[in-house]
């Protein structure tokens, strides 16, 4: 998961005349009942109109894993969901059932921009680790739980601050911040129980764990690594006066690595980057670590 920036899809809405649009919605939605108005929102996935700035936010990947669209399905997902919204009981035992905490889900949410993540398939619909030796059901989905200790269900068009959201969130700097990566698979980034927790559910929510993404992410760590050892290599055997020129080179070559424009997975090169930074004999990688 790496950080979008979504304000910049304020222009995208400004320049599609996205409020007089979202307006017409709510008004056509105003006097409807729950069944009719959820029929509508499936019905009008106007939504779709930001789908290709989206992408470009992304460089075509899921907000949510970081994988490229290639030739699968992209949808965008409604953070918040819009027609009914649950979460597990206990998100640890695989036979656990589902509470629905807001039949009515956020449909006054439904045309709010800021509410939109883009999302690959994987992520987002319920599907069965069909590689990994799992039966578990995972995916967003109409999943999004939320601390009821902490915090409380908001009711129907109320204020949103009052409730304390557990997926991490690709648009949230510091919530990206908490998930990393061990050798390709999604790890916490962060030693508080309670944010550990958060990153727990969002790889099972967001299917982070599912075995092929661990699998291409794995083949990232990989070169990576390679990649690390060989800069080793050239500056310990490089000569006093041209270890300073060895390291930039070096340091240009890597930094590649963690471009999101080009590469996908990214944020697991990062977390590599970081790991050996700490090893004996890479501590020149310290350097590049703080730049990225």
């Amino acid at each position: 998961m790496r950080y979008i920036d979504n304000s910049n899809l304020e222009q995208t809405a400004i320049d599609i005349g996205w409020d007089a649009i979202r307006q017409n919605h709510l008004n056509n939605m105003a006097n409807l009942s729950i069944a009719d108005r959820k029929t509508y929102i499936t019905g009008h996935p106007d939504w779709n109109l930001f789908q290709a700035d989206m992408l470009a936010l992304s460089h075509n990947k899921c907000w949510y894993s970081e994988a490229p669209i290639g030739n699968g399905d992209f949808e965008v997902d409604h953070f918040r969901p819009k027609n009914k919204a649950k979460q597990k009981i206990d998100y640890n035992n695989t036979k656990s059932k589902s509470l629905v905490h807001k039949e009515t889900g956020y449909w006054w949410k439904a045309y709010d921009w800021d509410n939109y993540r883009l999302a690959g398939a994987l992520a987002n619909k319920l599907r069965r680790d069909r590689l990994g030796d799992c039966e578990d059901v995972k995916g967003k989905g109409d999943y999004f739980p939320l601390d009821l200790v902490l915090g409380r269900v908001a009711n129907d068009e109320e204020n949103l601050s009052c409730e304390e959201p557990i997926l991490l969130d690709p648009t949230n700097p510091v919530d990206v911040s908490l998930l990393t990566f061990d050798k390709g698979i999604p790890i916490p980034a962060t030693t508080e129980n309670d944010e550990i927790d958060r990153v727990k559910q969002s790889i099972f929510y967001y299917h982070l764990d599912l075995d092929q993404l661990n699998t291409a992410r794995k083949i990232v760590w990989d070169d990576c690594v390679s990649q690390i050892k060989d800069a080793k290599r050239n500056i310990d055997n490089s000569l006093p006066a041209v270890k300073k020129a060895m390291v930039r080179k070096c340091f240009e070559e890597l930094i590649k690595l963690v471009d999101s424009e080009r590469k996908s997975y990214t944020s697991t090169a990062k977390a590599c980057l970081m790991v050996y930074s700490e090893l004996d004999g890479y501590s020149w990688l310290k350097n590049l670590v703080r730049t990225l």
